[in-house]
């Protein structure tokens, strides 16, 4: 029911679809993790607008729109705005924000729409004092995990790679262990939930995965050389996804292809979670 009536006002303030949240996003440097409270199966979030603390409901489906009744100054206008049907205009109220933050991010010099949000309030047991919508999701690259109860932002280019540099670093014995054919070592770099793709199949599992290695590999130990270059690095959560080329030389072949890993932080410990990988050219030794 709420559902509805959150969609009814998105309808009846159609120019909210228009909303100026094309401000300035203040970034920080590390990202982080904003508890969500409940409103029936919505989330509720505590922003602070021009330094007051609110409570807007969160909405992946809406835009941006403010409660009439918690801002003064509110004025009359007539927006036009882009609908599915063309541009139209309608009358409604607007709000100039100066600065709206959530956690550590903020956007600024906004030009809302305000309507009554008073039902909405009702059926929430406290006043929502807006609806933070898809748009500003986007501005700050917000991301909710209702399982955790949890909104997250999406980490700056320059986290990322600090992320996968702390990576590489704790798990550079992974790659000797692997050129060793130290599989004891190397098994304790394998998530227990590890997926290992290979042309030759797949293989679940630590025990199934250090199996493929000894048969595949490991005999040509320690003398075989790996190296990678990294192409492209994503953070999802607490696991770090990144696709790279590769070079293996063993006494038997050279082979050359490209991978996709991802790895994962647990107990204070990276760990090889799932991998693929697929062979460009073979050349076989002597």
């Amino acid at each position: 029911m709420l559902r509805k009536w959150v969609l009814f006002l998105i309808a009846l303030a159609a120019l909210a679809a228009h909303a100026q949240t094309s401000a300035t996003a203040d970034v920080q440097a590390s990202p982080n993790e904003i508890p969500l409270e409940a409103c029936d199966r919505l989330a509720v979030v505590r922003v602070q607008v021009d330094k007051a603390e609110m409570r807007f409901l969160v909405d992946s489906g809406a835009t941006t729109i403010l409660n009439l009744n918690s801002f003064k100054g509110a004025r009359d206008g007539t927006i036009k705005i882009n609908a599915w049907n063309g541009n139209v205009a309608t009358s409604a109220r607007e709000v100039t924000v100066g600065a709206l933050r959530l956690g550590s991010h903020e956007v600024r010099n906004l030009k809302l729409p305000a309507v009554d949000l008073s039902p909405i309030g009702k059926a929430c047991g406290g006043q929502i004092d807006g609806l933070f919508g898809v748009d500003l999701m986007e501005a700050m690259g917000l991301k909710l995990d209702f399982e955790r109860r949890l909104a997250s932002f999406k980490p700056a280019p320059a986290d990322v790679r600090r992320i996968f540099n702390e990576m590489e670093t704790s798990m550079a014995q992974c790659k000797v262990a692997f050129e060793k054919a130290d599989a004891k070592t190397f098994e304790e770099c394998l998530d227990p939930e590890i997926v290992l793709y290979t042309p030759n199949g797949e293989y679940r599992g630590p025990a199934q995965v250090v199996e493929y290695m000894r048969s595949r590999y490991f005999q040509y130990g320690p003398h075989m050389m790996y190296d990678s270059v990294v192409r492209d690095v994503q953070l999802f959560g607490d696991a770090l996804w990144y696709s790279y080329d590769f070079f293996l030389d063993t006494p038997k072949e050279h082979t050359v292809g490209h991978g996709m890993s991802m790895c994962r932080k647990s107990n204070g410990r990276w760990r090889i979670l799932n991998m693929h990988q697929s062979r460009r050219e073979t050349e076989k030794g002597n």
